[in-house]
């Protein structure tokens, strides 16, 4: 079992504070209001790192200053300080994430200036390299996705909370899609979350069990994404190869049973 002191120091790690700081930090939580001569004692570190980190702490919020000039002392907040970081660093992600989706059609358009009209093939590893490609797919620049599911996969795999966001995302940017599903999984409730942007059929009986590997067509790219077992996904940007796999896809597509929405 690990000490409180090693899960505090984990904890601020995570949160970028640096080797120094956070030994500066858990001095003063645990003696109370010191000199910066006094912190450096008890922690062995040298002064210029010692005033660097105390103003380190002090900007993050987690430290203050008290005392007269020349024997200035620093004495750590409260823990509460740690979970207003958190919130802090929320906030700023997640107007980092607003301006970062602000910025996809800009990415995209350099993208396609760039791009020379040859295939490329992108392989991505682990489950949160999966999932970024993945969430890029809600940028495509036609605006619809063809899916194939095996009934056991990825998007089940890894959470409804990270596939309930992208389906919300997806209705967000107006994205249609047609999906062919390996068997029904609750399917009144997985049109209701499409909001009517989407259309449901099942494949033939034949291909049960066949298969573990989600697939995406959308623009000129056909995205593979494997069970999370296997951990990665494939994407091939060509339109030679997209126009094949949707010609396949259409096939299946009409054979493929309808579901019908009662909602």
């Amino acid at each position: 079992m690990s000490s409180p002191s090693k899960d505090i120091s984990l904890l601020l790690e995570k949160l970028g504070l640096s080797e120094s700081e956070i030994t500066l930090y858990l001095a003063l939580h645990k003696y109370g209001a010191l000199t910066a001569q006094e912190v450096g004692k008890l922690t062995h570190i040298k002064r210029p790192t010692v005033y660097y980190a105390l103003r380190q702490l002090i900007d993050r919020g987690l430290a203050h200053k008290n005392g007269s000039v020349g024997i200035e002392r620093f004495q750590s907040e409260s823990a509460d300080k740690i979970i207003t970081l958190i919130d802090i660093r929320r906030r700023e992600l997640d107007a980092l994430e607003q301006e970062a989706k602000g910025l996809m059609k800009d990415f995209s358009q350099l993208q396609e200036a760039t791009y020379s009209g040859l295939p490329a093939v992108s392989f991505y590893e682990g489950d949160e390299a999966v999932k970024q490609v993945v969430s890029e797919t809600i940028y495509c620049r036609d605006r619809h996705i063809d899916s194939l599911a095996p009934s056991d996969n990825f998007f089940w795999q890894i959470g409804q909370q990270f596939s309930a966001r992208y389906i919300a995302d997806r209705v967000a940017h107006n994205i249609t899609t047609r999906n062919l599903w390996e068997k029904p999984l609750e399917p009144e409730i997985m049109l209701r979350s499409y909001k009517g942007l989407s259309e449901v059929r099942i494949l033939p009986t034949s291909m049960i069990n066949k298969f573990k590997s989600t697939m995406f067509l959308y623009d000129d790219k056909v995205l593979y994404i494997s069970s999370r077992e296997s951990g990665y996904a494939l994407l091939v940007k060509s339109k030679e190869h997209h126009n094949l796999i949707k010609s396949l896809y259409d096939t299946l597509w009409d054979i493929s049973q309808k579901v019908e929405s009662k909602i």
